[in-house]
């Protein structure tokens, strides 16, 4: 380092150590709700804590397991939200950079062939040539005295934050997607064999009476009815097919492979579900669900542009300094007596802007307004959807039992209707009823069953309920009130 140089370190100290923080920036305090949270649930008395191995292993289906694994692999949206956040974090390191020194360094080289006019020999003389050689530092820095730049930073690793907390959202959404997916393909399989199974039924049913009508104890009439039945059911199958070819192909996709309705799953069937909800507590809620932690970080951000916005209307003191050494020849580059060092501060302040500056900050107070109240409604509607699910589980379950109960009254009857039809106590119209009505509780059963199945799934994700494995977001979750704001 030249000598020059040297005698210039005390000053460039002193004006570094003007950057003294003037203001405090916001902030981040705990998520709390717009309203007051009761000790617990309403739709239920239960105070069972959450699973603490995630809620996949809840149902203990290695089948299961593996989609949802898969899911999370391969999906192309989950790959499209993570590239999201990486940009999210990026962007925080950039707006952060404002807040250190710049530097920079300029190198050059010219050449000045100047002709030269000499007035006895009547002609011009051409200079073999002068070099010049630059080399600079530029330093530049504004100095964060009213926190304007800390708010800026501290606003963009909100954002960051928040994307963390959306990520995790959208992979919890996605693995309770992929189970649901999962769950629709056994059902509508189970949907094809209930219609394959009314269809042999009711050709059962067509055949006696077709025999008792060639035997002439009914009329063409029972032929006829049956034989209708018959063709629905047909049809009905046909459906059930595509419904299960359909259900098939909408969870490849979820898989990230081709829609081809190939998906194995011949020995799958429904998990047997948990017998206790697994509720929690009211006030956990703000902290577990991703999507709420997600707005309250979008919250932290918008006050603090708007505190950076207010901060517009005062001074900004910028620090800009370069030190070089301009030459003529090269090796007069490292010379003390060619080195030029400058130092500068700058202090600007806005007179008049035509409105700017008060209209920003309008602006960002009404985006501050909009995320309070975004945060507020999205805290309401998590309540609603838990209170919704934890009641939608005892229904159900209500549902499903007397459904069981119903199935077994009715397929009793359908014995029973068999063999009056056949000694002639009843007629086809009765035992065609009784048929139809078995065949479709079961039917109805078996959609029971899958709708507390999505049920529980919506529950969990309501909960905010992890899968399993513990990725950052959720280690904030259980660990922390707060997420640490991504390093710079």
């Amino acid at each position: 380092m030249s000598r020059a140089m040297t005698r210039h370190i005390p000053l460039t100290a002193m004006l570094l150590a003007l950057a003294v923080p003037g203001c405090s920036t916001p902030r981040k305090k705990d998520p709390s709700s717009p309203v007051a949270v009761p000790r617990e649930w309403k739709a239920t008395g239960l105070k069972s804590p959450l699973a603490p191995s995630g809620w996949l292993s809840t149902f203990r289906d290695p089948m299961l397991d593996s989609v949802v694994r898969g899911v999370l692999t391969d999906n192309y949206d989950l790959k499209a939200a993570a590239g999201r956040l990486q940009a999210a974090v990026a962007k925080s390191r950039v707006v952060t950079a404002d807040l250190y020194p710049q530097l920079g360094v300029t190198a050059g080289a010219s050449v000045n062939d100047t002709p030269i006019y000499d007035a006895q020999a009547v002609n011009y003389q051409i200079d073999p040539g002068n070099w010049n050689y630059t080399v600079n530092l530029a330093l530049s820095w504004e100095l964060d005295v009213w926190g304007r730049l800390r708010s800026l930073s501290k606003a963009a690793k909100a954002d960051a934050a928040s994307a963390t907390f959306t990520y995790e959202g959208a992979r919890l959404s996605l693995a309770g997607q992929a189970a649901k997916g999962w769950f629709a393909v056994i059902e509508s399989r189970e949907q094809v064999r209930i219609a394959e199974e009314t269809l042999t039924s009711l050709r059962k049913t067509r055949d006696l009476a077709r025999a008792r009508f060639e035997n002439g104890a009914v009329s063409a009439f029972d032929v006829r009815l049956s034989s209708a039945d018959e063709i629905n059911a047909e049809a009905n199958l046909v459906q059930r097919r595509q419904n299960y070819a359909d259900a098939r192909r909408s969870l490849e996709t979820l898989l990230g492979r081709y829609p081809s309705a190939e998906l194995e799953d011949r020995r799958a069937s429904f998990p047997r579900i948990i017998p206790e909800v697994p509720a929690g507590l009211p006030s956990e809620l703000l902290l577990r669900r991703p999507d709420l932690r997600a707005a309250d970080w979008n919250l932290f951000a918008s006050e603090n542009r708007l505190f950076s916005a207010r901060t517009e209307r005062l001074p900004r003191l910028a620090l800009t300094s370069t030190a070089g050494t301009p030459s003529v020849l090269l090796q007069d580059v490292t010379n003390d007596s060619s080195f030029l060092y400058t130092v500068a501060a700058n202090l600007t302040t806005p007179i008049l802007d035509g409105g700017r500056i008060s209209g920003n900050v309008k602006f960002t107070k009404a985006q501050r307004d909009t995320a309070a109240a975004a945060y507020a409604q999205q805290v309401l509607t998590a309540f609603r959807e838990v209170e919704n699910t934890l009641s939608n589980e005892a229904t159900l379950v209500t549902r499903e039992r007397l459904q069981e109960k119903a199935l077994g009254e009715l397929r009793l009857a359908y014995q029973i209707a068999t063999v009056r039809y056949k000694s002639g106590q009843i007629d086809i119209v009765s035992l065609l009823q009784a048929q139809r009505s078995m065949l479709a509780a079961e039917s109805v059963l078996m959609n029971t069953r899958l709708l507390r199945l999505n049920n529980r799934i919506d529950l969990f994700l309501a909960l905010g309920e992890s899968i399993g494995q513990r990725t950052p977001a959720m280690r904030f979750r259980d660990e922390a009130v707060l997420l640490p704001l991504p390093k710079a």
